[in-house]
């Protein structure tokens, strides 16, 4: 950890995990981080990431999305306690449902994000937006970056199509359509490569900024799923056994890569905020029950409160707001 003040040219990037429900984890976490620091969060990061779940509260922070200004994340945790039971309803046709289609409709998740988000443009991004998204059709990664609709507007996508998109989840939701002129995008949850975006969001801020001599990656998780598969139970996996399975086990190994390989760079101070431990509440992403809504609240107040001095040490940090000007534009 740094000793002293952070050095001139510091470039802060904040990254924030997929996960779901879960994404009332980091909405607690950064709504106390606000609170210590005293001051929005789109004024003290230099770059803003965020996969799926991680992707809606980025938005939900980074954007003039509510009369022309940021949500808080307390504001963005009443999105999931309120619309949650509503985004994963489930009933007595769920289970057979999800063996041939999308285990649930976009349309309530659809109706919260419009909901949320309305007609926000890209273009009201407050800070640079990372968000990420995979597209099915060209098997690449699509970034939405808001630091493109300076030199192309066709770039100054709808929130909600952004949104949308970066969450939805294979087997949970379909694939969001979009186009742009001739193109065609079936995009689906960046989670499936970058659950946690930390490492992506590092590369573009080395992109953007080619000047800086130091980083500091603040990434913030929703929860160490303790999940572990035995032998025993995967060696006669086929095909089923493996779909209600490869998800989750894309999404926490692609994370924990990323912790490792930000851990190694010396320009980078990396910084991992996420309980590791869910217990009483659930690990799945879709777990909208009001036991296990209040559950998730309690872990996340308890990271905090377990956590109080690095979140301070943190937030000195960061205290300085962003003065830095783009000296470089990414593709």
């Amino acid at each position: 950890m740094t000793n002293g003040p952070i050095p001139s040219g510091t470039i802060k990037v904040l990254s924030i995990d997929g996960g779901g429900i879960r994404g009332i984890i980091p909405a607690i976490i950064l709504g106390a981080l606000r609170e210590q620091i005293g001051a929005d969060l789109h004024t003290v990061f230099d770059l803003i990431s965020g996969t799926s779940t991680g992707g809606i509260i980025a938005l939900g922070i980074g954007t003039a999305c509510k009369a022309r200004k940021p949500y808080a994340p307390a504001e963005l945790l009443n999105l999931y306690v309120q619309n949650g039971p509503a985004i994963f309803h489930k009933n007595l046709f769920t289970l057979p449902h999800e063996l041939i289609g999308p285990k649930y409709s976009p349309a309530a998740l659809e109706a919260c994000l419009l909901k949320f988000f309305g007609a926000t443009k890209f273009s009201s991004a407050l800070a640079p937006l990372l968000i990420s998204s995979y597209d099915l059709q060209s098997q690449l990664p699509f970034f939405f970056k808001s630091h493109k609709i300076a030199r192309d507007s066709s770039y100054d996508w709808n929130v909600t199509d952004i949104a949308r998109s970066t969450s939805a989840a294979p087997t949970f939701f379909p694939p969001n359509h979009l186009t742009k002129g001739n193109e065609n995008y079936a995009l689906v949850d960046g989670g499936v490569y970058v659950n946690n975006p930390a490492m992506a969001a590092y590369a573009e801020a080395r992109r953007l900024y080619p000047t800086a001599t130091q980083f500091i990656v603040l990434a913030v998780g929703t929860g160490n799923v303790q999940d572990q598969i035995s032998f025993d139970q995967a060696k006669g996996w086929g095909l089923l056994g493996w779909a209600r399975q490869i998800v989750p086990v894309l999404m926490d190994s692609v994370s924990e890569a990323v912790d490792f390989e930000l851990g190694c760079i010396r320009d980078c101070e990396y910084f991992r905020l996420q309980p590791q431990d869910l217990n009483p509440a659930s690990g799945a992403m879709d777990d909208a029950s009001p036991e296990n809504l209040a559950a998730l609240q309690d872990v996340g107040h308890a990271f905090v409160t377990k956590n109080a001095a690095l979140l301070n040490k943190i937030a000195a940090l960061l205290k300085p707001l962003r003065g830095s000007t783009l000296s470089g534009i990414g593709n």
